[in-house]
């Protein structure tokens, strides 16, 4: 039989019958054996990328969960550590401002009487720390907070340093200055560290003031509760006359009293 000249010779028989599968014959993969032969990958896919997204949420979640109470983000087991909301001080009343006072002195030896504690070789090292052994056992150590205390003093008194600081030498004067960067520098970090969101800060007109003022007017922040975080370590604290009998072993003339 002569072929037809004119009829191309692959559509004499298609590549596929009918209903598409030629499972004894056919060389080209069918759409139903294509689907059960990549199915079982095409699973495996998606169950990796389910539990990657699984694992990639719950760390997310873990991450902006509130971290209050959690022990690991506190320096040490058992301090109480629970929050209120109240007002800040007004400044205008504060002991704690305005020009140098027997008062005002009085109120801040009370507040930072209490910031030395001691702590174990064990807690130091969960911190990756070291600190000037007590002569009566464990370690120096102060709260966080009582870092960021005492540099907000050592602003306060050089803001007064005429009384505070009298007489200074060129050399003592730069000395200060280099705390006073620190201390500056150590309270940046601790605002941007804990970023109060419980409150707003407003603006308002004032009298003969061509641009808005900040409101001082007091509101309600979020805060730690100072006398039961105070009253959780007092087992901890370290007498001034403790502290004050340290001596720098590595300086000869420290043995001194």
């Amino acid at each position: 039989m002569e072929r037809d000249i004119n009829k191309p010779i692959f559509e004499k028989e298609p590549l596929l019958d009918s209903d598409y599968e030629d499972d004894s014959t056919s060389t080209v993969m069918t759409p139903k054996r294509y689907f059960r032969r990549w199915w079982p990958i095409a699973g495996l896919l998606q169950l990796i990328l389910l539990l990657i997204y699984t694992g990639l949420s719950i760390a997310i979640i873990r991450i902006n969960t509130d971290l209050e109470g959690a022990p690991d983000i506190h320096a040490f087991a058992g301090l109480a550590v629970r929050y209120k909301f109240r007002l800040y001080d007004n400044f205008i009343n504060s002991p704690y401002g305005g020009e140098p006072t027997p008062a005002s002195d009085e109120a801040w030896h009370q507040l930072l009487n209490n910031m030395s504690i001691r702590v174990t070789a064990e807690e130091l090292a969960a911190h990756g720390q070291s600190s000037v052994e007590l002569p009566n056992g464990g370690y120096l150590a102060w709260l966080g907070v009582f870092h960021e205390l005492h540099c907000v003093k050592m602003l306060r008194q050089w803001s007064w340093r005429e009384h505070y600081f009298p007489n200074l030498t060129a050399h003592e004067h730069q000395h200060h200055m280099v705390h006073i960067d620190h201390c500056l520098d150590w309270l940046r970090n601790a605002a941007v560290c804990r970023a109060d969101t419980s409150a707003l800060a407003v603006f308002k007109w004032a009298d003969k003031m061509p641009h808005p003022m900040l409101n001082t007017h007091r509101v309600e922040h979020r805060c730690v509760d100072w006398d039961a975080l105070m009253s959780s370590h007092e087992d901890r604290l370290v007498s001034h006359d403790e502290v004050t009998s340290l001596r720098n072993p590595n300086m000869a003339d420290s043995v001194d009293a």
